[in-house]
């Protein structure tokens, strides 16, 4: 049988998975989900048994970006906002709540500071069903606790005990864990952050992210609102009771700082324009009255270089296309 000759571009993306799969200790099966692609589609990337197109190379990366931590972070005002909030809650070991509109560069940022920074773990919240212990066992994989690969499951108190030793272990190193598009998790996946709150206190920083919704549903769970204070440095954000008689969730709910991301403005679209090599004023013009969103501008981007188009001498003409 002749032997597949693949491109570099294939071959990078077959290394990327392989370490992928190694540091998370996943299997094909569990790419392939990730991915949307069959698993004798990932088998074959993996083993050289294909010449992949690089459209279908383009669109597996592109799925894996949540997992890879490769974002390339463009300096705008909202993204450096954002990378600001996860420092300083790293710093200071307590709970914070990011809310804002989808496309907002939450999950780019948050991402990129897991990837960048010691004992900061990264979890994206990927399926409705998720339960509270598969929560904590993805924790403690992404957190390289050693768990017995012959057990089907382990139990939730079993799970929580290894975590709570290694952030007891790693306290001086202020870990910190991220939970992303816990717009998607049940009420009742909330109400489990208590028990892990209050067992790291002061010790772990914990950061959950998600649209505006996330914080309704906390402060309805918790007996709470959130209410809106203007302050010379910016908007503020407070929780108060709404009814009378607390519930047990109400203290633990009150402990979360809640910051919000504004919509992107002109400046920022500019700065994202001017970072990708765009300069035609009338270009950029065009960008800040159709993009609303990180995600809608990263995707135009991806169309151009696919079709082609040189971004430092893109025209209105071209830009149209997009």
């Amino acid at each position: 049988m002749a032997e597949i000759k693949i491109t570099d571009k294939q071959a990078n993306l077959r290394d990327k998975l392989k370490m992928l799969m190694e540091k998370k200790s996943l299997k094909a099966s569990e790419i392939a989900r990730m991915t949307g692609r069959s698993e004798g589609t990932i088998s074959d990337l993996l083993n050289d048994k294909k010449l992949f197109t690089p459209k279908l190379l383009n669109v597996t990366y592109d799925s894996l970006k949540d997992y890879l931590g490769e974002d390339d972070l463009v300096t705008t005002r909202q993204l450096n906002k954002i990378w600001n909030i996860a420092k300083s809650g790293k710093q200071a070991s307590d709970m914070r709540l990011v809310v804002g509109n989808t496309g907002m560069g939450k999950s780019v940022v948050f991402r990129k500071f897991a990837e960048e920074n010691e004992c900061c773990w990264y979890i994206k919240i990927d399926r409705k069903e998720m339960t509270w212990n598969r929560f904590l066992f993805r924790l403690a994989t992404e957190m390289g606790i050693k768990l017995d690969k012959n057990r089907k499951r382990f139990s939730t108190s079993y799970l929580l005990d290894k975590i709570i030793l290694v952030i007891e272990e790693k306290a001086d190193q202020n870990p910190q864990v991220v939970i992303d598009e816990s717009e998607v998790a049940k009420n009742s996946f909330y109400k489990e952050f208590k028990n892990l709150q209050t067992a790291t206190e002061g010790l772990l920083s914990i950061v959950i992210v998600g649209i505006t919704d996330v914080m309704k549903k906390i402060g309805k769970i918790s007996g709470l609102e959130c209410r809106t204070y203007s302050t010379p440095s910016g908007n503020v954000y407070r929780w108060y009771p709404t009814k009378e008689d607390s519930n047990q969730y109400t203290t633990f709910a009150r402990r979360i700082k809640v910051f919000r991301v504004d919509n992107l403005s002109t400046e920022d679209i500019t700065l994202f324009c001017n970072a990708k090599g765009i300069t035609n004023n009338k270009v950029i013009a065009l960008a800040c009255s159709r993009w609303w969103s990180y995600e809608d501008a990263d995707k135009a981007i991806k169309r151009a270089e696919r079709m082609g188009i040189n971004l430092s001498q893109i025209t209105p003409e071209e830009f149209e296309l997009l």
